[in-house]
C-alpha cells in the first residue's frame, strides 16, 4: 500500500490563515504608511514653493524663489520632492500653457505701431547673447558648439516679468510698455526658432550633410508653423463668428426638418459641455494648442512654437483673453510647479563648485550687458533706452529650458551648464529691481521737463532730456 499524507490539522490551517493575513496587513500597512508619507511630503513642498514665491516676488522675480527651493528639495538636494518625475511632467504641461498664453497675448495694433524698433530690439537682443556666449566659452577653454549652446540659452526675454513691472507702474499701455511687450514677444519668436534648432543637434560630430540637415529642418519647420500661425490667426475670428449659432447663449436655430433638430441637438450638446461662451473658447483653444504642438514637433520644430501659434490663432478673437484669465489662478500654480520642476534639474553641488561659480560669474556679467545693450536703439531717449535694456535683461521659462536641452543633447557639460544657470538667476533677479529704478528716474525727468517746458526755458528742457 501507497503512503498517504496525514491532512494538515484544522487548527494548524486556521494558523496559517491568521499568519497570512498578518503579513498581508503588515504588507499593505507599510504601503498606505509610505502613501501618506508621500502626501505629506507634496503638501509640504508645495507649501515651501508658495513660501519661495513670494519671497522672490519682493523682487519681482517670484521664479527665482521657486527655482531655489525646487534645488534645494530636489533630488540634487536634499531628495525631498515625492515622485519627481510626475511633478517633471506637470511642469512640462504648465510650460505649454505658458507659452501658449503668450501667444494670445499678441496685439496686433501695437506690433504695428513699434514694429521696426521693436523688431531691432529683439534680434540683436537674440544674437548677441549667443556671440558673447560662443566667445566667452572659447575664451574659457570650451568648445564652439558649447559656447553656442550657452549664449542661445541666454537669448530669451521674460515677457510676463517684464509686463507685471510695467503693470505694476501703470505703463503697461504707454508707448514704453507696448515697445518692451512688442520686443520681448518678437524676442520670444526668435528664441523658440533657436530652440528648436538647439533641440536637432547632438554632441556626436555628425557630418557635414547631417548638420546642414538638423539645422536646416527645424528653420523651415518653424518658419511653416509660424505661416500656419498667420492664417489660423484670420481665420479663427471668423470661424467663432460662424458659430454663434450653435454657441451658448447664441440665438435658437429657426425652421424645421432634419437640419433643425440637429441644430438644437448640436446647441444642448454645446450647453451641457460649455456651460458658457468663454468654456467653449478656453476648450476650443486648447484643442487647437494641442493640435499644433503636436503638428509641430513631428514637422522638426519645438513643440512650444505650437503652443505659441495655438495662443495666437486666438488673439484677435473677442473675450478670449477674458476667457482664459478665468483660470488665473490655477495657471499661476501650474506654472509655479513649473520653476519648481526646473529646479529639480539644477545640479546643487555643481552650482557651489569653485569652478562653476566662478565661470558663471563672468558669464552672468555678460548676460547683463548682452541685453542691456539693445535699449541704444532707443536713442536719443537715453532714460527710455535704460528702462528698454533692463526689462530685456529678465530671462524666463525658455532659457532654463534651452539650457537643459543643450546639455540633455551633449552639447555642453556640468560646468557651462552650471554657469548659464548662474547667469540666468542673475539677470532674472536683477532686471527687475533696475528696470523699476531707471522707470522710476525716466517720470522724474519727465515730470521736470514738463515743468521747464511750462516755464518756458527751452534750454533747460534739453539738458534735462
Amino acid at each position: 500500500m501507497g503512503l498517504r499524507a496525514n491532512p494538515c490539522p484544522p487548527e494548524l490551517l486556521f494558523v496559517d490563515l491568521i499568519a497570512s493575513r498578518s503579513l498581508f496587513a503588515r504588507f499593505h500597512s507599510r504601503k498606505m504608511e509610505a502613501y501618506l508619507v508621500d502626501i505629506a511630503r507634496l503638501a509640504l513642498t508645495l507649501a515651501a514653493l508658495a513660501l519661495g514665491g513670494r519671497l522672490g516676488a519682493l523682487i519681482d522675480a517670484p521664479l527665482v524663489g521657486e527655482i531655489l527651493v525646487g534645488t534645494l528639495l530636489g533630488p540634487d538636494g536634499a531628495g525631498f520632492v515625492p515622485e519627481n518625475s510626475a511633478v517633471v511632467l506637470v511642469g512640462d504641461f504648465a510650460l505649454c500653457l505658458l507659452v501658449m498664453e503668450g501667444g494670445l497675448s499678441i496685439d496686433i495694433g501695437a506690433l504695428r505701431s513699434v514694429g521696426p524698433i521693436a523688431f531691432a530690439i529683439a534680434v540683436s537682443g537674440t544674437m548677441l547673447p549667443i556671440a558673447l556666449g560662443s566667445a566667452y566659452m572659447s575664451a574659457c577653454g570650451y568648445g564652439v558648439m558649447a559656447g553656442v549652446a550657452a549664449g542661445t540659452s541666454l537669448s530669451s526675454t521674460s515677457i510676463g516679468m517684464a509686463t507685471k513691472v510695467l503693470q505694476t507702474l501703470g505703463e503697461l499701455s504707454s508707448p514704453l510698455g507696448n515697445l518692451v511687450c512688442v520686443a520681448a514677444m518678437v524676442d520670444d519668436v526668435l528664441s523658440l526658432v533657436i530652440l528648436a534648432v538647439v533641440s536637432n543637434l547632438d554632441g556626436d560630430g555628425a557630418g557635414g550633410r547631417d548638420v546642414a540637415w538638423m539645422t536646416s529642418r527645424p528653420i523651415l519647420a518653424s518658419v511653416g508653423i509660424c505661416a500656419l500661425g498667420t492664417g489660423l490667426a484670420v481665420a479663427t475670428p471668423r470661424v467663432a463668428a460662424m458659430n454663434q449659432a450653435i454657441a451658448p447663449g447664441g440665438k435658437a436655430p429657426s425652421g424645421s426638418g432634419f437640419g433643425a433638430g440637429a441644430k438644437k441637438i448640436a446647441k444642448k450638446m454645446a450647453g451641457v459641455l460649455f456651460p458658457t461662451a468663454d468654456d467653449a473658447v478656453v476648450w476650443a483653444m486648447l484643442a487647437l494648442s494641442l493640435g499644433v504642438v503636436v503638428a509641430a514637433g513631428a514637422a522638426g520644430s519645438t513643440h512650444l512654437l505650437g503652443a505659441f501659434v495655438g495662443g495666437a490663432a486666438f488673439s484677435g478673437s473677442p473675450n478670449a483673453r477674458r476667457a482664459f484669465a478665468r483660470h488665473a489662478e490655477l495657471n499661476a500654480w501650474l506654472t509655479s510647479v513649473f520653476f519648481l520642476s526646473v529646479g529639480t534639474r539644477i545640479p546643487l553641488r555643481g552650482m557651489f563648485d569653485s569652478s562653476g561659480v566662478a565661470l558663471g560669474a563672468g558669464y552672468s556679467v555678460l548676460a547683463v550687458a548682452g541685453k542691456l545693450v539693445t535699449g541704444a536703439w532707443c536713442h536719443p531717449d537715453w532714460p527710455k533706452a535704460r528702462a528698454v535694456g533692463w526689462a530685456m535683461v529678465g530671462r524666463g521659462e525658455l532659457g532654463f529650458v534651452m539650457a537643459q536641452s543643450a546639455r540633455a543633447g551633449g552639447l555642453m557639460g556640468d560646468a557651462p551648464y552650471v554657469a548659464s544657470v548662474w547667469a540666468l538667476l542673475v539677470a532674472t533677479a536683477a532686471s527687475p529691481v533696475f528696470m523699476r529704478r531707471a522707470i522710476d528716474v525716466r517720470k522724474r525727468l519727465e515730470t521736470v521737463g514738463n515743468g521747464l517746458e511750462t516755464s518756458g526755458n527751452v534750454e533747460d528742457v534739453e539738458a534735462v532730456r
